[in-house]
């Protein structure tokens, strides 16, 4: 008889109850442009513990039906906000420690830094980032080591490897 047996999601979840208890980060997509993208973050938000999803100034329509099936329903369970960026300038108030997860020239290693104090993640455009604006109201600024010859990922990568990392800085 094997040791290791296949757990389905439902197993999981109730196995990591108590884990749950802890939101992740709020996660905030500044300009994000594909429901591919927005799908595949309700789903890491969702496997991460993330409560809440904010897009400034997306022109993504919502109600395509290829975010749902991407995040294999999650977006139906996480708040989605929308909002233009003069509406998330009065809302970025509410967070505590607010961090930008691009390369700037003065962010840090995500793996060199206490980011356990985040309470909200902002992540940005596919192919031009976070503008500056959105970056001046952050905390802090914080990249992913990269090893290669590309200097980035994708964004709904780059997120699941942050989440994750606050949530083990968490349980230290």
């Amino acid at each position: 008889m094997s040791l290791n047996k296949q757990l389905n999601g439902d197993q999981l979840y109730k196995r990591q109850i108590d884990k749950r208890k802890l939101n992740a980060p709020v996660i905030i997509c500044d300009g994000l442009k594909t429901p591919d993208n927005l799908g595949a973050i309700f789903r890491v938000a969702d496997a991460a513990g993330s409560n809440e999803i904010i897009l400034i100034d997306s022109q993504i329509d919502i109600k395509n039906k290829k975010i749902s099936k991407l995040s294999r329903s999650t977006d139906k369970f996480i708040n989605l906000k929308n909002m233009t960026f003069e509406d998330f300038q009065t809302y970025s108030s509410r967070h505590d420690k607010m961090f930008a997860l691009e390369i700037t020239t003065s962010s840090s290693n995500i793996f060199d830094s206490d980011i356990s104090h985040c309470d909200a993640i902002i992540i940005g455009h596919e192919s031009t980032g976070i503008r500056e604006k959105v970056l001046d109201l952050c905390d802090n600024t914080f990249h992913l080591p990269m090893f290669g010859i590309n200097g980035s990922m994708n964004i709904s990568h780059a997120l699941v490897v942050f989440l994750y990392e606050w949530r083990r800085q968490k349980m230290l």
